[in-house]
């Protein structure tokens, strides 16, 4: 299958997914929502706005000398739009609005009609190499508001790890008002035209570092195979990296904490408080200062549950860390996404898993109706041919 044909199937598929998802209402409802976080911008068409801007992206092929992966790629695009207009029953329109709409948003409603406030999930992902469960740790959090309807799909793991190493690169929702515009806008995304043989963590950077202006914004987190960590922190056209220096990595939302990166967000986050008429009481302001306490409390938990030997139990009280008050906390259980937004943010889903040797095994949390992930036992889940130990049963429950 050429890549012309196989970028149409996956544009077909996509399309199809979201069939249902995609219509008049769920969009309209979206451009509802920006009216009101972007109130500078409501004098604008959405529609018109996002549609040229999609034909600029696909216009603005970037120069092969620098960009050799992108070759052949703009062909690659429009079929794999034609795929997802076939597949969702729409037209240029739909297929503008899901390539495009959140681009929209960061790099034209972020950077030029200051929002009334930043609010993102708080998802969090942690990584701890040397344990004393014979193999890496890794914990992670889905934060979003809860919603009743959307409880039954989040289901435990029917199998643990299973000892293979692999590449693990997990991101979290994180962006700045009135951040920079990029020049390249051309819709790639470097994760997707890596080359294999780019798979060693300082190869990776370099290659994201190159294709800077490409994606983001988000925080992350990379392993390779080797367990060479990184964190990094991305705004729409600067990109941060912290190194592990003891095979640690750790990031959360909404939130900057390598120097260089945190101080563009704070003078940013002053000018749009200058540009509202705001100063440091304002919500968003309390909102920021609380992401950044909670990004703090992760690193400062991390390396001390690294210092003294992490076990999975470490981990586990990592991910589902209440034991400071909200906003410091990690784990959340229906505090306000932001001081002046009436809906809650939860933690969702929370899991910590043993990656390998011979303690593979995952306990995974979920909300279930209203209860808080952590107040109800967790899913016990074995990698392939681990043994079960009578101690790992105790508080936990079978899939």
């Amino acid at each position: 299958m050429s890549k012309i044909d196989d970028a149409y199937r996956r544009g077909l598929a996509t399309g199809k997914e979201l069939q249902e998802r995609v219509s008049p209402a769920w969009m309209e409802n979206l451009m509802e929502w920006a009216r009101h976080a972007y109130p500078a911008s409501a004098h604008l068409d959405y529609w018109d706005e996002v549609m040229k801007l999609d034909r600029e992206r696909l216009e603005s092929v970037p120069s092969a000398a620098r960009y050799p992966e992108i070759r052949g790629l703009s062909d690659e695009l429009g079929a794999e739009r034609k795929g997802f207009m076939e597949g969702c029953g729409g037209g240029p329109r739909e297929v503008a609005f899901n390539y495009t709409w959140f681009y929209f948003i960061s790099r034209r409603l972020n950077t030029r009609y200051v929002g009334a406030g930043q609010r993102a999930n708080h998802c969090t992902s942690v990584y701890i190499r040397d344990t004393k469960e014979g193999g890496p740790l890794y914990g992670r959090n889905l934060d979003d508001v809860r919603r009743p309807s959307e409880l039954e799909n989040f289901q435990p793991p029917h199998q643990g790890p299973d000892g293979k190493r692999r590449l693990i690169a997990e991101g979290v929702s994180s962006a700045v008002l009135c951040d920079e515009e990029p020049t390249e806008i051309f819709p790639v995304d470097p994760w997707k035209i890596m080359p294999p043989d780019c798979n060693k963590v300082p190869d990776m950077v370099d290659f994201l570092t190159r294709y800077n202006e490409f994606w983001g914004p988000q925080n992350g987190i990379i392993v390779d195979e080797e367990q060479n960590a990184v964190a990094f922190e991305k705004s729409n056209c600067r990109l941060g990296v912290r190194p592990s220096t003891d095979g640690t990595a750790a990031v959360t939302a909404c939130s900057y904490q390598i120097p260089e990166m945190k101080a563009f967000k704070e003078e940013r986050g002053r000018l749009s408080l200058k540009l509202r008429g705001w100063d440091e009481t304002s919500p968003d302001w309390i909102y920021w200062k609380g992401c950044d306490a909670r990004y703090e409390r992760l690193l400062r938990l991390t390396t001390e549950a690294n210092q003294r030997g992490a076990t999975l139990e470490d981990m586990v009280n990592i991910v589902t860390d209440r034991a400071a008050p909200f906003p410091e906390r990690i784990c959340l259980a229906g505090e306000p996404i932001h001081p002046d937004e009436p809906e809650t943010n939860w933690t969702l889903t929370s899991r910590a898993s043993v990656l390998e040797g011979p303690n593979r095994r995952t306990l995974f949390y979920r909300v279930e109706g209203s209860t808080a992930c952590y107040d109800s036992p967790p899913f016990l889940v074995l990698g392939p041919d681990v043994e079960m130990k009578p101690q790992w049963k105790k508080g936990t429950r079978s899939v």
